[in-house]
């Protein structure tokens, strides 16, 4: 079951993790939302501790994790 915060962020909106499966949603502003497969939950813990910044969606994120959009 993915469990989503707000995000403090110019870009995203909102945040979902899913402890089970390990799997990462994130919506932007624009409406778009991606899903991330396979992220652990430290990576997760991480994202979330710096407040959903898009420089670490970018850096450590995107590129490591197979993705997705979905909306």
């Amino acid at each position: 079951m993915i469990l989503w915060e707000r995000a403090r962020s110019s870009n995203i909106e909102k945040v979902g993790y899913d402890t089970e499966t390990k799997e990462l949603q994130v919506q932007f502003h624009s409406g778009a939302v991606y899903r991330y497969a396979g992220v652990p939950q430290d990576i997760y813990e991480d994202f979330k501790e710096v407040g959903y910044s898009g420089r670490f969606l970018n850096s450590t994120i995107k590129g490591a994790y197979d993705y997705e959009r979905i909306g």
